[in-house]
């Protein structure tokens, strides 16, 4: 509306738990909120899939939904977005090429 760039992407991170002799993934799904030339930025050269790290703070909100329930929303706001690398391929993905 006033001219402020503005970039809502949704980060999934990956963890993996040990459930009896198998090893469980699990992904979580983050929205998250950039700005200015943070927004520019990530507007401009995250493709899906691209590793990045967030900084930023977490924000928290309610609303009410269609049918009338109460929903709370957390995000991340973000102040900086750091792009790691180019998305790596599903077969090469492994737990060694994960930069940090």
């Amino acid at each position: 509306k006033n001219g402020i760039a503005l970039c809502k992407l949704t980060l999934a991170v990956n963890s993996r738990y040990k459930s009896g002799d198998k090893f469980v993934d699990n992904v979580s799904y983050i929205s998250v909120d950039s700005w200015n030339k943070v927004a520019e930025n990530c507007s401009k050269y995250l493709k899906k899939g691209n590793l990045v790290r967030v900084k930023g703070r977490l924000k928290q909100s309610s609303y009410m939904s269609k049918d009338g329930q109460k929903k709370n929303k957390t995000s991340i706001e973000a102040a900086g977005v750091d792009f790691l690398s180019y998305p790596v391929r599903k077969k090469e993905r492994t737990t060694e090429n994960v930069p940090f």
